[in-house]
């Protein structure tokens, strides 16, 4: 993304400097290179990207000159857009501060390591599309979830056009996600503490089970987790017997994927 901006900058300065109808073969090079690095871009960058466009025409529009550049690049964006699907964000606040580990384990009842096996597609719910999922339990944080279960994403595609929570990504199958859950039917928040991506199975520079182990996020989730007199809700670290609190601190025993 920091290399997409530079070319624009690169842009801007050209053009603000130069106005001679010779350079024309100067843009084409620009612009050539603008559409290599975006189509190394997955979606949701794109519309990062997009937003970034909107805000500097917007900056810029007394100058004719960069806007006439703005629009070739906005042009070369949304046919790039098109081949990855477009994303649309909604907006929105918290009732709770999700930034800080306390609430969302607080709030939560599950909150586990899994592996998306399955994307079974987005359903239109009364008000608005979610998007089911079946996952593999690999290890667990909160609560003794076990093997496969189904969750619910908030949002997902309809209409073409990929409606998602600002900061959210889509789960993607094969990939391993620390994930928080509410109520039976496991319901994922939009907030980015809710979802947080490990890796996928196939490109993880080492293990699952390693890489579980090592991540610094998990290890902050279980000390919270301990902290039981903040909790009262569901699945509280003070109701586990002194047997399973015991065998709690040993990191291996509360691995699924044995």
């Amino acid at each position: 993304m920091k290399k997409i901006l530079l070319i624009l900058i690169t842009i801007f300065l050209y053009f603000n400097i130069y106005s001679s109808h010779a350079n024309l073969n100067k843009q084409e090079l620009l612009l050539n290179n603008f559409k290599e690095q975006i189509e190394k871009l997955d979606k949701y960058s794109l519309e990062d990207l997009n937003i970034k466009l909107y805000k500097t025409k917007l900056e810029y529009k007394n100058s004719s000159k960069v806007l006439y550049v703005l629009s070739k690049l906005e042009n070369a964006l949304k046919e790039e857009i098109s081949k990855k699907w477009i994303v649309s964000y909604i907006y929105h606040n918290f009732v709770l501060d999700f930034s800080d580990y306390k609430n969302v384990l607080w709030f939560a009842e599950n909150v586990f390591v899994w592996k998306v096996v399955k994307n079974n597609w987005t359903y239109n719910n009364l008000w608005a599309p979610e998007t089911h999922f079946e996952v593999e339990v690999l290890y667990n944080i909160k609560w003794k979830l076990k093997w496969n279960i189904n969750t619910i994403f908030e949002w997902g595609y309809e209409n073409g056009i990929l409606i998602i929570w600002e900061w959210n990504r889509l789960l993607e199958e094969g990939g391993i996600y620390l994930l928080v859950t509410m109520w039976d039917v496991h319901k994922i928040s939009s907030h980015e503490n809710w979802s947080y991506l490990l890796g996928f199975e196939k490109k993880l520079k080492k293990d699952i089970k390693t890489t579980i182990k090592e991540n610094k996020k998990i290890k902050d989730f279980r000390e919270v987790y301990k902290e039981s007199s903040i909790f009262n809700t569901k699945n509280k670290y003070s109701d586990m017997t002194n047997e399973e609190k015991e065998k709690y601190e040993d990191f291996d025993s509360w691995f699924v994927m044995e």
